[in-house]
């Protein structure tokens, strides 16, 4: 299964011989080329290396150009021309968007630690950045960990795990076409990422409902039930930031400022980690040819 879990038969390239597949979608080596030790003797020291003044310098520059675009969002745009401004706003957002896809990515490393040498101060920065942007620091650090070790694994990966024939929902067939794929795509990117959180969509399978945010859900352990509740304190303090802002500005100058540039991170984020473990030359195994290592290199994920 590890060979052929995920695509069916190679596409044949016209220009090459009619035996050898087109060379995008040749799949990975299904054997290991080299051990975890000669892997990690392969890189250079100088990455394992974490620097808390170089990791706060990008923290620093992030946030500083994040409060930049929304200082002249807030104090110029209102004093535009009435046709400017819907050139602003697009552009405002873009901004903001990609800006903050950093922040995000910062706070990812945090919970790889990598962000410095210190744990607490990993957690601190990365449950900061997360829970601001209304991600779940811990309860996701967890699951991605748990991906992590299980990366290529039909039975044991934590998200982008395809599906047999046999529990391929009876309407995608009719998702098959421009205006469904157009429809599909644009639900994914809008809102995929709060639906894996919230309904774990797109996530492994369990036994029972699954939910980054409940404590007591089967994606989490008793030892880690503290931590998603701290992770869903952060949440609901981010959130009550927001409920104080519309209450003093409005429903519309939130989605304008915070609201739209969110959404664009978080198309960010899924179009990032879809194409990191979904292209078709990626294989997948079951429990009788995965592991780690194998798992492992079956991806494009950089991280």
């Amino acid at each position: 299964m590890g060979g052929g879990s995920r695509m069916s038969a190679p596409i044949v390239s016209k220009k090459s011989d009619e035996s050898k597949p087109a060379e995008s979608l040749k799949r990975v080596p299904q054997t290991k080329p080299f051990t975890l030790a000669q892997l990690k003797k392969a890189v250079p020291s100088h990455c394992f290396q974490r620097s808390l003044l170089r990791s706060f310098s990008y923290v620093i520059f992030d946030i500083s150009l994040s409060i930049i675009f929304l200082s002249v969002a807030i104090s110029c745009f209102h004093l535009l021309p009435s046709p400017l401004t819907y050139f602003a706003w697009p552009l405002y957002w873009s901004l903001q968007g990609c800006i903050l896809t950093g922040v995000w990515v910062i706070a990812h490393e945090c919970g790889h630690h990598a962000f410095s040498d210190y744990q607490w101060v990993d957690d601190t920065v990365g449950f900061i950045l997360h829970s601001a942007l209304l991600v779940p620091y811990f309860s996701w650090k967890i699951s991605h960990r748990r991906h992590h070790s299980n990366t290529g694994s039909l039975e044991r990966d934590e998200v982008f795990v395809p599906k047999p024939k046999s529990r391929v929902p009876w309407y995608s067939k009719y998702l098959n076409n421009p205006l469904g794929r157009g429809l599909t795509l644009a639900a994914t990117l809008l809102i995929g990422w709060p639906l894996y959180l919230a309904f774990n969509v797109s996530g492994r399978p369990y036994d029972r409902f699954a939910c980054h945010y409940d404590p007591y859900g089967p994606i989490y352990s008793d030892r880690e039930r503290l931590q998603i509740f701290i992770s869903d304190i952060g949440i609901f303090a981010a959130s009550y930031v927001l409920y104080q802002i519309v209450m003093a500005k409005g429903l519309a100058w939130l989605i304008c400022i915070y609201g739209v540039p969110l959404l664009i991170v978080n198309a960010f984020l899924v179009t990032i980690t879809y194409l990191q473990h979904t292209h078709p030359a990626l294989p997948h195994y079951n429990s009788s040819e995965w592991d780690w290592m194998r798992g492992a290199l079956s991806t494009v994920d950089r991280d």
